[in-house]
């Protein structure tokens, strides 16, 4: 497995490569509440497919959760999201 960031990691198999996401089962109800899993949030045929992934996922969220943004100031963002995946 590759660890892209603290939340985000590449994972394989013979088929596909898969892009997870750590997260913590917040379901009181259930017996794995509070326990550390893995969601796979998609499968790709490539290594780059699932690092794309990764970036189209981390721009949704930038997009989403800032109140007004500029082209420009997405640009920067996206820019600043791939040195950070590259220095991982």
């Amino acid at each position: 497995m590759i660890k892209i960031d603290n939340e985000y990691l590449i994972n394989a198999n013979e088929s596909c490569y898969t892009l997870e996401r750590k997260t913590t089962i917040k379901d009181t109800n259930s017996k794995n509440y509070g326990k550390e899993v893995n969601e796979i949030e998609g499968y790709y045929p490539s290594i780059d497919g699932a690092l794309n992934g990764y970036l189209k996922i981390r721009m949704r969220k930038y997009v989403s959760t800032e109140q007004e943004n500029t082209i420009q100031e997405a640009i920067k963002q996206l820019e600043r999201l791939r040195i950070e995946v590259l220095k991982n």
